[in-house]
């Protein structure tokens, strides 16, 4: 077993794997102990149900946009308890994420190409916004 040692956030080079306190202080981590941090924290258990509460916040949007998903069929749910609150699976709204953020970053980067074809890419914004001034 590893002994970690707590340094302050500050001396942490940039771009280093490290776990912090509250407290100002950070462990840093070499590649090893990080995929065992990660391993740790990202449970890979398919049959794992969450609250479409915790679904918003992997997904990063709000619980009405998460019913909005479901009710769309985007992301498949289950009735579950007397009241019948929505579950989901976590792999599922993990892979929903990963998909439109891939989706996402090849948007943008057919935007760029179109940009560059089309020369928008050379505009002067000094002389844009000048005329606006």
């Amino acid at each position: 077993m590893t002994t970690f040692e707590a340094i302050p956030i500050s001396q942490i080079d940039k771009g280093s794997a490290y776990i912090t306190t509250g407290d100002g202080k950070a462990y840093p981590l070499d590649a090893e102990e990080l995929r065992h941090a990660f391993a740790a924290i990202v449970r890979d258990d398919p049959t794992e149900m969450i609250t479409t509460g915790e679904a918003a916040r992997i997904l990063g949007v709000s619980a009405k946009t998460v019913a909005r998903m479901l009710d769309s069929g985007e992301i498949p749910f289950v009735r579950y308890g007397a009241k019948g609150n929505r579950m989901v699976s976590r792999a599922q709204v993990v892979a929903y994420r990963d998909k439109s953020k891939s989706h996402s970053h090849e948007a943008l980067e057919t935007m760029r190409e179109a940009a560059c074809q089309g020369g928008l890419d050379d505009i002067d914004y000094s002389a844009y916004l000048a005329r606006y001034s």
